[in-house]
C-alpha cells in the first residue's frame, strides 16, 4: 500500500494547483501525469522511480564526459546505491523531484562556471524546478549563487549578464508558487513557520545526525558533513572545483546544523546537505588501497541496508515494533480500509455520509483506496490547515452528519463540543509481525456545528 504521505500527494494530483500549504506543485503534476491511464499504487510511484533512474544515467554521462570514467561510475553508483536516494525512488514525495532537479542544477552550474557558460540557462531551469518542488532547494541555490563571489578565480562570472539571467529564469519558474501564496494569505510560509519551529532537545540533535549517518553510510556522511567543514579551514589550499562543491554543501549544512539545535527535524529535511556531498565523495581519485577499501565499504554497507529494508518491507526479519519499524507505514491502514469497505457494503445508507477525520492522512488514504461518493476530508479542528482546507469551506458542512475516523480508541474530547452526538460503529486494529501497528475507530457523528 501507499504510505499516508503518498496518498496525500495523490490528492494533489486530483486537485491541481500552483501551490499547496505543505509544498510546491511539482509532485502533484508528476502524479497527475503518471496516473492519466489509471490511478493505482504503481502509477502513483512510477515517476519517482523514473526520475531517480534517469538521474543516475545523466550523472554517469555528464561525469564521464567532464571528469573521468571512474568518477562517473562512483557518482552514479553512490547515488543509486544509497538508502537516502533509494527511498526517493520507491516512495513518491516532493523529495524525489527536489533531488533530481537540485543535483542537476548543481552539476549544470558547475559546468557553466568551469567549462562552458552556455550551461547557465539549463542550470537556471533546473534550479527553478527544484525550488518549485520543495523550498529546501533554496539552500544549495544560495551556495551556487555565492560561489563566484567567494571563489576568487571565478569572480569574473559576476560581470556576466547571463549569470543573473539564469537566476531570473529560476525565479520566473518559481513565481507561480509565490503568486499562489499571495492569493492565499501566504499560507505556505505561515504553515512552515510554525512547522519548523517545534521545540527540540540535545537528544533530538544527536538522534537526527546519528540517524543520517546510519542512512547515508560512513564515507558519504563524512564527505557531506565533516569534509565541508575541513575544506573551509583549508580554503586556500583546495582546488576551485572543490571550493564550489564545498559551497553548495556547507550552506545547507550550516542551516540544518544550527536549526537542529533548537528544533526536532525529520531525517529527510536535511537531504540537500547530501546533494553537494555526492560530488565531494565522487570526485576524489581514490588512488590508495585504504581509500578504495573505504569506498567499497560505503557501497557494500548501503547495498546491504537497502536489501535489509526491502526484505523487511515484505517479510519482517527484524523484531522492531510500531514506529521503530518504518516499513510498518505500508500496512498501518490495511485493516481500516478493509473494515470501512465492509461497513459501507453492509450498511448502504452510510454511503450518503461524508467520511471525515482530523488528520490529513486518514481522508487521503480513504479517498485513494475507497474513492467514496463524497470525497473524504480533514476537518482541521485545532489542527493545522491542509489541502482540504483550500478545497472546501467549513461552513458548507454545518448541520451535516459524518462518518468520523479516529486513530485512537476513544472519541477525542476536544471534538465532542462540535457534534450533537457520536456513536461507535466499529474498530479496525492492524497487526503485523505479532505486534499492533495501528488502531482506528469509526464513528457516526451528527449535527456538526462548524469551527466558528
Amino acid at each position: 500500500m501507499l504510505v499516508d504521505d503518498e496518498a496525500y500527494y495523490a490528492m494533489y494530483a486530483r486537485h491541481l494547483s500552483w501551490g499547496y500549504i505543505d509544498h510546491g506543485p511539482v509532485v502533484g503534476f508528476l502524479i497527475w501525469v503518471s496516473t492519466i491511464m489509471g490511478e493505482n499504487d504503481f502509477t502513483v510511484r512510477i515517476s519517482a522511480l523514473f526520475l531517480m533512474t534517469l538521474l543516475s544515467v545523466i550523472i554517469y554521462v555528464l561525469g564521464k564526459n567532464n571528469f573521468s570514467h571512474q568518477s562517473a561510475i562512483i557518482l552514479s553508483l553512490c547515488l543509486s546505491a544509497n538508502l537516502l536516494f533509494h527511498v526517493n525512488s520507491i516512495i513518491i514525495t516532493p523529495d524525489a523531484p527536489m533531488a533530481f532537479f537540485s543535483i542537476l542544477a548543481i552539476f549544470f552550474y558547475y559546468l557553466a562556471y568551469f567549462k562552458n557558460q552556455n550551461f547557465l540557462y539549463l542550470g537556471g531551469i533546473m534550479l527553478g524546478m527544484a525550488l518549485l518542488s520543495k523550498i529546501s532547494a533554496l539552500f544549495p541555490a544560495i551556495g551556487i549563487a555565492l560561489s563566484p563571489l567567494l571563489i576568487k578565480e571565478k569572480r569574473h562570472i559576476l560581470k556576466n549578464m547571463h549569470f543573473y539571467a539564469s537566476f531570473l529564469i529560476a525565479f520566473m519558474i518559481f513565481a507561480p508558487f509565490i503568486l499562489w501564496n499571495l492569493e492565499n494569505d501566504m499560507a505556505f510560509f505561515r504553515y512552515q513557520g510554525n512547522h519548523i519551529s517545534r521545540g527540540g532537545s540535545i537528544n533530538d540533535f544527536f538522534e537526527h545526525w546519528l540517524g543520517l549517518g546510519l542512512l547515508a553510510g560512513p564515507l558519504f556522511f563524512y564527505f557531506s558533513v565533516i569534509r565541508p567543514i575541513l575544506n573551509i579551514r583549508e580554503w586556500n589550499t583546495i582546488s576551485s572545483d572543490m571550493k564550489y562543491f564545498t559551497m553548495v554543501t556547507i550552506i545547507p549544512l550550516t542551516y540544518f546544523l544550527i536549526h537542529s539545535f533548537f528544533t526536532r527535524l525529520e531525517l529527510n529535511w536535511a537531504a540537500p546537505v547530501f546533494y553537494g556531498g555526492l560530488f565531494l565523495l565522487g570526485l576524489r581519485n581514490y588512488e590508495t588501497k585504504k581509500e578504495r577499501r573505504w569506498l567499497k565499504l560505503q557501497i557494500g554497507y548501503s547495498l546491504l541496508l537497502i536489501i535489509l529494508i526491502m526484505v523487511q518491507s515484505f517479510h519482517p526479519i527484524i523484531p522492531a515494533k510500531g514506529k521503530s519499524d518504518p516499513t510498518n507505514r505500508h500496512y498501518m491502514y490495511q485493516s481500516l480500509i478493509e473494515n470501512t469497505r465492509l461497513l459501507l457494503k453492509e450498511n448502504p445508507e452510510l454511503n450518503n455520509y461524508r467520511i471525515v477525520s482530523n488528520k490529513f492522512q486518514i481522508p487521503s488514504i480513504i479517498n485513494f483506496y475507497l474513492n467514496p461518493k463524497l470525497e473524504s476530508i480533514c476537518l482541521s479542528i485545532g489542527y493545522h490547515e491542509t489541502l482540504f482546507s483550500f478545497i472546501y469551506d467549513d461552513s458548507e458542512f454545518i448541520g451535516d452528519d459524518f462518518i468520523y475516523i479516529h486513530h485512537k480508541t476513544q472519541f477525542p474530547d476536544k471534538l465532542k463540543p462540535f457534534f450533537e452526538s457520536f456513536e461507535l460503529l466499529t474498530i479496525a486494529t492492524q497487526f503485523r509481525n505479532k505486534a499492533k501497528v495501528s488502531n482506528h475507530t469509526i464513528w457516526l457523528v451528527k449535527n456538526y456545528t462548524g469551527k466558528v
